[in-house]
């Protein structure tokens, strides 16, 4: 009977459990000339995210107004949420 009402199984599991859609927005990386990211730029030009570091790559300063995950460092390292380390 479901065929006959024009159910299928997707839209019968939509009605019940609502689809969780993230938010997705795009950024332009804004990098030195060593990869590190310094900043993050939002699809508007704004600043969503930027970075201050020391010579070896140690961040100094963090400005994240949007709170979002930036997990990169210099190139080759990302952040490991486990151990904390890069």
């Amino acid at each position: 009977w479901l065929a006959q009402c024009g159910l299928t199984v997707e839209r019968l599991a939509a009605q019940i459990e609502p689809v969780y859609l993230p938010e997705r927005k795009i950024h332009l990386y804004h990098c030195d000339h060593r990869g590190l990211p310094l900043a993050l730029i939002s699809e508007d030009g704004n600043t969503a995210w930027s970075a201050e570091y020391d010579e070896w790559g140690n961040q100094l300063n963090e400005e994240n107004p949007h709170h979002l995950h930036q997990p990169y460092r210099l190139p080759g390292q990302q952040y490991d949420k486990e151990s904390g380390l890069y």
